[in-house]
């Protein structure tokens, strides 16, 4: 399992304007539940999400924005790099 450090360290470095470290945390945690659950379905969501085209992450971010939800496109890659990693995870455990 990762480390709660090397996690946030990792996001801190590689994005201008990282998620704060209790967001990055809970969000990777929240993921990894999910993706521990083995539903076929949330996986196959899960797994779109991450394999999105610049043009389908736009409409996502649009989609969430018309439901109250608004994120930066840097936003949406931080959660995106995020369930990467949980899915991973979730493969060792």
């Amino acid at each position: 399992m990762i480390i709660k450090e090397d996690l946030v360290r990792t996001m801190q470095n590689i994005y201008e304007w990282p998620l704060s470290e209790s967001v990055i945390w809970d969000v990777y945690n929240n993921f990894l539940e999910l993706a521990l659950t083995r539903d076929e379905y949330v996986l196959e969501f899960l797994n779109k999400v991450v394999d999105f085209t610049s043009l389908e992450r736009k409409e996502y971010r649009n989609k969430l924005a018309s439901m109250g939800f608004e994120l930066r496109p840097d936003e949406l890659s931080q959660y995106t790099v995020l369930i990467m990693i949980a899915l991973k995870e979730s493969i060792e455990v």
